[in-house]
């Protein structure tokens, strides 16, 4: 019995053996894989995220489903948003437009106000203009500075890893307006190029 799982056994690694060595010759006889190119960079931004939640002329944040918890608890548990922000160089909201901030949050934690965040940034002008950045993580609302990861991006951002630090720079509740402010560290590929392997 032993001899034959023995013998088993050699058989079935040199079928995987064989499987690997296969599987690595057709990807590297692919001539459509992408190479890379460009230098890593460092990029330092700054910019602010013009929040109008419900109630005001014209909401940016627009809620589109809640849990029966919800109401019930103080963290509004369950609340999903989705939200297209304008994103400009000032804190004024008719400061020099920068982008959009799109995308779908959520109140995720049982015991304090703290969102799952999934957004875009998308640069609409300047010299990012076309590019995006995508932030994916928690963001716990009573923290007076919050930081959030950056899990990539595309354009001039591709390859883009790092992170943010937001606070809320101003909240104007009679008016359903905040602004955050957004500081973010991110690496990228600057002048990124697909290269096939020839």
């Amino acid at each position: 019995m032993e001899k034959k799982l023995k013998i088993m056994f050699l058989i079935l690694s040199s079928l995987s053996l064989q499987t690997i060595i296969s599987n690595a010759d057709t990807q590297s006889s692919d001539r459509r894989s992408p190479c890379l190119a460009g230098k890593e960079k460092l990029t330092t931004l700054r910019f602010y995220v013009q929040d109008f939640v419900g109630g005001g002329d014209s909401p940016t944040v627009w809620k589109v489903a809640q849990t029966n918890l919800t109401d019930a608890l103080p963290s509004a548990f369950g609340l999903v948003s989705v939200l297209d922000n304008l994103v400009t160089s000032e804190p004024e909201v008719d400061s020099k437009e920068v982008g959009r901030i799109q995308g779908i949050i959520g109140l995720t934690d049982f015991h304090e106000k703290a969102l799952v965040m999934l957004l875009n940034l998308v640069f609409t002008e300047g010299e990012y203009k076309g590019s995006t950045l995508s932030v994916l993580g928690r963001n716990p609302l009573a923290e007076e500075t919050r930081e959030v990861p950056i899990v990539g991006g595309t354009g001039a951002f591709r390859m883009a890893r790092g992170y943010a630090v937001t606070t809320t720079y101003s909240n104007d509740e009679a008016h359903h307006h905040g602004v955050i402010q957004y500081d973010v560290v991110v690496y990228h590929f600057d002048g990124l190029t697909l290269l096939s392997r020839d």
